[in-house]
C-alpha cells in the first residue's frame, strides 16, 4: 500500500474512531485559540509553464527571485476549539524581469497566488509534560481544498503572449507536533492533492515568553511540487528551499 492511500485510509478510520468514541459536542470543549503565522518561504523554482506551443521552462533559484520581485505575501492563520480546527494558508507572488534572449529583449511577468483552506482533528494526543502542560505528541490528520491561480506574460520586440490558468483541487494528508520538555519543538505536514500535488513540510521552533504569550519562531524547509494539465494548458512546477517565520498567538 502507498503512502497515499495510508493517509487517506488513515484519516477516514480516524475520524470514524473520534464519531464512537464520545459524542460530536464533546469534541468541541475547550476555549478556542486563533493563530497567526506569518513567514518567508525561500524557495528555489525549476519546471515549465506551456499553453499550446508556447512553453516557458523556469528555473530560478530564489536570490534570482528576490532581484526581480515585485510583491510578496505569506500567511498562515489557524482557528481551533477542542480537538477540531480549520485553517487558510496564502501565498502571493509578483515578479518581472527583463532579460537577453538569442540577443533580443525579453521582458516576463508572472504573477502566483496560492491558496490552501483545510480542517483538521486532533486524533492523537499524548499525555501532557508536566514541566510545559502540553502534550508531547499530536496527530492532526487534514483535508482541505488548495487553489492556484497562475499568470504570466513575455514579450519579444513586438510580439507577446499570456497565458492564465487557475483551478482547485482536494488535498488530504497528515499534521504532526512534537513539544519537547523544554521550549524546542517539531512540526511537519505531509499532504497530497487530486492533481498530482505533493507538499511536505517540516519545522524546529522554540517559544520564547512574550505579552503573556509564548512566541513561537520557526526555521525549516519545504517541499512542493505540482503538475497540472488541462486543455492546452500544462503547469509543471517545483518548489523547495527553506522556511522562517513566527506563529503569534492571539488568543
Amino acid at each position: 500500500m502507498n503512502i497515499k492511500k495510508y493517509l487517506y485510509l488513515s484519516f477516514g478510520a480516524l475520524l470514524s474512531q473520534a464519531a464512537t468514541a464520545g459524542s460530536f459536542a464533546e469534541s468541541f470543549e475547550g476555549a478556542p485559540k486563533l493563530n497567526i503565522n506569518l513567514y518567508v518561504f525561500a524557495a528555489d523554482v525549476d519546471g515549465s509553464v506551456g499553453k499550446g506551443n508556447i512553453k516557458y521552462d523556469v528555473d530560478q533559484p530564489f536570490k534570482e527571485t528576490v532581484k526581480e520581485l515585485d510583491e510578496s505575501y505569506m500567511a498562515h492563520v489557524d482557528l481551533s476549539k477542542g480537538k477540531w480546527g480549520i485553517y487558510a494558508d496564502r501565498q502571493i507572488v509578483k515578479t518581472s524581469q527583463d532579460k537577453q534572449a538569442m540577443q533580443l529583449p525579453v521582458a516576463v511577468n508572472t504573477k502566483l497566488d496560492q491558496s490552501s483552506y483545510g480542517a483538521y482533528y486532533q486524533a492523537y494526543v499524548s499525555p501532557e509534560l508536566t514541566a510545559k502542560k502540553q502534550p508531547k505528541l499530536i496527530v492532526e490528520p487534514t483535508i482541505g481544498v488548495h487553489r492556484t491561480e497562475a499568470k504570466a506574460a513575455l514579450a519579444v520586440l513586438n510580439q507577446s503572449a499570456e497565458t492564465e490558468a487557475s483551478w482547485d483541487e482536494f488535498f488530504w494528508g497528515s499534521r504532526f507536533k512534537y513539544n519537547f520538555n523544554s521550549p524546542w519543538n517539531l512540526a511537519s505536514e505531509v499532504t497530497f492533492g487530486a492533481e498530482n500535488t505533493v507538499s511536505a513540510q517540516a519545522y524546529l521552533g522554540y517559544r520564547i515568553p512574550a505579552f503573556n504569550r509564548a512566541l513561537n519562531v520557526r526555521a525549516g524547509y519545504r517541499y512542493f511540487e505540482q503538475d497540472y494539465k488541462s486543455s492546452n494548458f500544462h503547469w509543471e512546477i517545483r518548489q523547495h528551499g527553506p522556511v522562517i517565520g513566527i506563529n503569534l498567538p492571539i488568543f
